[in-house]
């Protein structure tokens, strides 16, 4: 059977005589500490008795120095420092000396002095053993538990301070432990010493001895006040820091503020005596003053029973014990208050009320015109009449000194105020005196402000950050069984051109109107929210299918299609809506709105006034539009991009007038790319202004060579002309090719005129009084507003091929087409129509004395190297088209 911990200690650690020890040394051998040389164990061995007085040395030389430096705290005993060095020297070459040896041959002189603790987790400390004197300094009895909870606090909390920090540091660490004894402070010294050992567990050995010299208690605490006074010892933790107090000496007057005896304080902790009073940590001055540091006296102030107090504390320190006075304040800070801040002409509203009651002992001139009455009956009223709720709740709170509340003034207004209250005495009386500061018009502002932080300013829908907010959370209520929810992004269509022709004022009045709709349409709880520029989004909780959400859409769709005038002007507006459903679509917030963006796009592409859900075809195709950008971007121009060219013939005549270039790419990987791809992709990414440079310069290269008469046209994207330097481009590609201006063409659509009209405009007559020709492209399609022909007088007029297809089977277009024409003709434009690709087509446009036209009928658009070809067959001869 093994025997128990205690008694193996027992066994292995006695109590031996002066002659016992020397035997057992000799018998040991001189190899416990294993020190380097003799001079050092004969250093260390020899140390003095504890009553031999004057320092202990055991200093050697270089070559004999100690293992590492030696340990010192601040202990007023040789015999403890004698101690550490023992300790030091038994853990050569170990973290921590063995508890055997250690102990042996070394405890016997201090047994009396010593205690061993083992410590368990999970388990409370034990004292395995104990010596007499040790039981005597901490009380306790020869039948107590060896439990280390039995011991009283005060030592309890010392040996508990020196074994954590010993823990920590990982070698020995001292700790004072302080009490009263017959009005005086008695200070012992405890000091403990990790130890390893075979059994499990941590085992540290105490040392306890009482310093000699007392602390006079009282006189200190009398020379430092003969108000409330205190004695507080710090309560150190394990980093050595002061945490806390306990309280060794309180008087009466402290034991009053205190709410409390001095023998019901005495020898507790100072948080517990304040957290009774609910003040819930200690003030941090006292914690600073423990620490050394100089505390000028401040002010302690909380609520006792009914009334606040207000306490002036002076700290003092004396060997480490705070002295503490406890100064009452509050009739001087009432006086003081009174008189410096209660005055008529003060310009900040104030009045006084007694403490607890309603009614009013004084009020100054300012607070009478801030609301309105005469003294008089000022004084008449109590709290509740000023509240705007018919309820005073300003005495309620009072340890707050501000309170925002709402007060009406005598004739009925409601006035938004702060009111700071402070506590003073009048005639002996406590009361509370309140200082007004009306802030309802700063109320207003910041009620603005926020409403602006939350809203779009002009049109009072939600703005992006309330709209991805609320999607966001009805999103993560998913998870947990929340309701389905759909999402509409929704774009008005042609939005730009009623801001260019109208004016930005007609635009913003049809976005307000577009909001009034929207509301009209909505139920409670959805969200309307203005993304920017002329696009909306609706959150709709509670639609689960793409039905119901769709018959959301089209019922907006159609609210928005009756808006026919803003402000007594016509206006024709639609919208494009995309939408997505949750969770079918998507369960994250992102991920949703990214399917209802795409759907928006889709349905912006496919026509006006569409209405689309997301597909998840449509990731497919965003992903091949992203390679194709990125393709764009990287392409080598000049290898795979090719000029191609589409014959312009007279109507009449037959004869070849010209050319129109047409950018081909020919992709390495892809093949040919339709134009219909990669020439919206090149204006939204900027592409274009690098490919349409060498468009320009390509089309005028080959031209040059052609014969004289034929000119060559050349389609100039909107984005060209935003981009700036686009004359000095085409000076250059005419300067360089050697082509006559006159021979070239720049076609251009209405949006050219409707970006920005006035510089567009100025930059189309530099060009036409340089000789360039100026055609309007796409003629009857958009606005197709006979002002610009006023504006600007183009070379020619090109008819929409959607018109041109239709014009057999069409009246209408074929009234359109004669138009067009008529219209020309009367003001002198060659007219041009694109797309002839069947005979019958070529008839009806030359019955119509339309002018070229240009078609599969004749030619597609052909490789530069079959122009010439094309140049042959027609240049020359007056050749009737058959």
């Amino acid at each position: 059977m093994m025997p128990s911990v205690e008694a193996e200690l027992h066994r292995h650690v006695p109590c031996f005589t002066p002659s016992q020890r020397q035997d057992h040394r000799s018998r040991r051998g001189t190899v416990m500490f294993a020190f380097r040389n003799e001079a050092v164990s004969r250093a260390v061995f020899c140390a003095p008795d504890a009553d031999r007085a004057g320092p202990w040395s055991g200093e050697v030389n270089a070559s004999g120095d100690l293992p590492e430096d030696a340990i010192n705290i601040p202990t007023e005993f040789e015999d403890v420092r004698y101690m550490l060095h023992c300790w030091q020297a038994a853990r050569i070459n170990t973290p921590l000396p063995s508890y055997e040896d250690f102990t042996l041959g070394n405890m016997g002189r201090f047994a009396d002095e010593i205690a061993v603790v083992h410590c368990l987790p999970g388990a409370a400390d034990r004292i395995l053993r104990i010596g007499k004197a040790v039981r005597s300094i901490i009380r306790l009895s020869e039948t107590a538990a060896p439990v280390l909870g039995d011991v009283s606090f005060i030592f309890r909390q010392a040996i508990a301070s020196a074994i954590g920090r010993s823990r920590l540091a990982g070698e020995p660490r001292l700790a004072l432990c302080r009490w009263l004894i017959d009005n005086n402070v008695s200070t012992v010294e405890i000091t403990a010493f990790p130890l390893s050992c075979r059994w499990s567990g941590e085992y540290f050995l105490l040392i306890m001895r009482p310093r000699k010299a007392l602390l006079n208690l009282p006189r200190l605490l009398i020379n430092a006040s003969q108000q409330g006074i205190l004695g507080l010892n710090p309560v150190v933790g394990e980093d050595g820091l002061p945490r806390d107090f306990y309280i060794l000496s309180i008087n009466e007057a402290a034991a009053r503020f205190l709410g409390s005896q001095p023998d019901l304080l005495q020898s507790t902790l100072l948080s517990q005596a304040l957290a009774r009073l609910g003040i819930d940590r200690v003030p941090a001055r006292l914690l600073r003053a423990a620490r050394g540091e100089p505390i000028e006296p401040f002010e302690l102030t909380y609520q006792f029973g009914a009334n606040p107090l207000a306490l002036q504390v002076g700290v003092n320190s004396a060997d480490g014990i705070l002295a503490v006075t406890l100064t009452d304040i509050r009739e001087l800070k009432s006086r003081v208050t009174l008189f410096r801040s209660l005055f008529d002409d003060n310009p900040a509203p104030m009045y006084v009320r007694a403490y607890g009651e309603e009614g009013f002992l004084n009020v100054n001139e300012a607070a009478l015109r801030l609301y309105g009455y005469c003294r008089e009956a000022f004084l008449k009223l109590d709290g509740a009449d000023l509240c705007a709720g018919g309820r005073d709740n300003s005495n309620e709170n009072i340890a707050s000194s501000e309170a925002s509340l709402r007060h009406r003034t005598a004739d009925g207004r409601i006035l938004d105020i702060i009111e700071y209250a402070s506590e003073v005495l009048v005639d002996g009386r406590p009361a509370t005196l309140s200082t007004i500061m009306d802030i309802t018009e700063r109320r207003r502002a910041e009620a603005h402000v926020t409403y602006l932080a939350h809203h779009d300013p002009l049109t009072g829908a939600a703005n992006r950050t309330v709209f991805t907010r609320a999607i966001e959370e009805a999103a993560s209520d998913l998870a947990t069984g929340g309701r389905a929810f759909g999402v509409l992004m929704i774009d008005l269509d042609d939005f730009k051109v009623i801001n260019d022709t109208l004016g930005h004022a007609a635009g913003d009045a049809v976005l307000i109107e577009v909001m009034k709709r929207l509301k009209k349409r909505l139920r409670e709880g959805d969200i309307v929210a203005r993304l920017g520029g002329d696009e909306f989004a609706i959150f709709a909780p509670g639609l689960d299918s793409r039905e119901q959400i769709e018959v959301l859409a089209r019922r907006i769709g159609k609210e928005l299609s009756l808006i026919s005038s803003v402000e007594g002007r016509p206006v024709r507006i639609g919208a494009s809506i995309g939408g997505a459903v949750a969770p079918v679509d998507a369960t994250v917030a992102d991920d949703l709105l990214r399917c209802a963006d795409l759907a928006l796009y889709r349905a912006k592409r496919s026509s006006k006034g569409v209405v689309r859900f997301f597909e998840p075809e449509m990731d497919v195709q965003v992903s091949t539009r992203r390679s194709l950008e990125m393709d764009l971007r990287s392409a080598d121009i000049a290898s795979q991009f090719e000029a191609h060219f589409q014959p312009i013939l007279s109507v009449q005549s037959g004869i070849l007038c010209g050319f129109e270039a047409l950018m081909r790419w020919r992709h390495p990987s892809r093949g040919m790319v339709s134009p219909m791809e990669f020439i919206p992709i090149a204006e939204e990414t900027g592409q274009i202004d690098r490919l349409g440079r060498w468009m320009l310069h390509e089309a005028c290269r080959q031209a040059a060579s052609w014969p004289d008469p034929l000119m060559v046209a050349i389609n100039v994207s909107p984005v060209q002309f935003r981009s700036g330097g686009l004359l000095e481009v085409i000076e250059d590609a005419l300067r360089l090719s050697g082509l006559a201006p006159e021979r070239l063409e720049i076609e251009i659509t209405e949006s050219v005129i409707l970006d920005d009209s006035a510089a567009n405009l100025a930059l189309l007559r530099q060009l036409r009084e340089r000789g360039v020709r100026i055609a309007l492209d796409d003629f009857g399609t958009g606005y197709s507003s006979l002002h610009y022909l006023k504006q600007f007088p183009f070379n020619r007029l090109k008819i929409d091929r959607s018109f041109v297809r239709e014009i057999d089977n069409s009246p209408e277009s074929l009234a359109i087409v004669r138009a067009i024409i008529g219209l020309g003709a009367s003001l002198g434009i060659d007219t041009t129509a694109e797309g002839v690709e069947t005979a019958a087509q070529l008839e009806r446009l030359r019955a119509e004395q339309c002018g070229e036209l240009q078609g599969f009928l004749f030619s597609p658009p052909v490789a530069s190297e079959n122009v010439a070809g094309i140049i042959g067959a027609y240049f020359g001869e007056e050749k009737r088209v058959a």
